[in-house]
């Protein structure tokens, strides 16, 4: 992989990480991004969101690049943009 990232999923306990997947692949980026978001709100079933679980795309534990919330969708970890 050119751009190796993990796919994180929180639940209010831990982050774990779903997957692996290499960034430099816009398409498959977007796919597992895109395929992530529907697979939260689906299993959430449009209960409170402050109960909904994130998610996060990361390099390692430290290193954060995009995080997921069910009311703000995908966002820059360090800027707070849209992503």
């Amino acid at each position: 992989m050119i751009k190796p990232c993990r796919l994180e999923f929180n639940n209010g306990r831990s982050w774990t990480v779903l997957g692996k997947f290499d960034a430099e692949d816009q398409t498959k980026t977007t796919w597992v991004l895109d395929a992530a978001e529907v697979l939260v709100k689906t299993l959430h079933n449009c209960g409170d969101p402050k109960d909904c679980p994130t998610l996060r795309v990361s390099i390692d534990a430290t290193c954060v690049l995009l995080l997921w919330e069910i009311e703000r969708g995908w966002y820059d970890a360090a800027t707070g943009e849209p992503a």
